[in-house]
């Protein structure tokens, strides 16, 4: 096992309160990982109807993701990490919790990602490669699937992707904000990692293993 931690702060050094109708500023992590054809990333979420949490999950990014690549499952949130196609998905804060991860049954590596997140705090900043309408209705944590950009480009990497942010930060003069974000790699015998996996994100090895088959 091995875990880290980043700790971010933004303050305000000016005189001016920081406004939305100028623009806010959040802390945006992002930890990049080895890919493999077998890895699922996985993003639980709130349950609850469309009508008041709005969507599950926007995987409008760069194209909607095929369906052999995304499921969604009762709770959680299944992407496909072989970094080998080009995607991206979001959460929203009414649908985000505060863990992630990814699993990979090839080494047995169990992924698990956590971060601040505020229960009250509604307004993310957008990061959809758009003209913004909403810019404060982003989300709160990402997943990013490396590929080609282009038909015969090679991947960047390859790599995968998991992101998190802090609200949009409307802070005055002298005030300051802190976000965490830890990483976790565990390697083990599947039953140990089960019980981990259960615990955490609240689905199985077995499930990680076999959403995206």
């Amino acid at each position: 096992m091995v875990a880290f931690e980043s700790s971010n702060t933004i303050a305000n050094a000016g005189s001016a309160a920081w406004q939305r109708q100028s623009g806010l500023v959040s802390v945006w992590i992002l930890g990049q990982f080895n890919p493999s054809p077998v890895t699922t990333i996985v993003i639980p979420f709130e349950p609850g109807p469309e009508s008041t949490r709005g969507p599950i999950v926007n995987d409008a990014y760069f194209g909607k993701v095929p369906g052999d690549r995304l499921m969604v499952g009762q709770a959680a949130i299944f992407f496909k990490g072989d970094g080998q196609y080009r995607s991206k998905i979001g959460v929203s804060p009414s649908r985000a919790r505060s863990v992630a991860g990814s699993y990979d049954p090839s080494t047995h590596a169990l992924t698990l990602v956590q971060y601040t997140r505020p229960t009250d705090a509604r307004e993310y900043v957008n990061s959809m490669w758009e003209i913004q309408r909403e810019p404060y209705k982003g989300d709160v944590i990402n997943s990013y699937n490396d590929g080609p950009a282009a038909p015969g480009q090679p991947p960047l990497g390859p790599f995968y992707e998991i992101e998190t942010s802090s609200p949009a930060l409307a802070l005055a003069p002298g005030q300051r904000y802190t976000h965490v974000h830890r990483t976790f790699h565990l390697v083990g015998p599947e039953t140990d990692l089960d019980r981990i996996a259960k615990a955490v994100l609240n689905v199985s090895v077995a499930e990680l293993r076999n959403a995206l088959r």
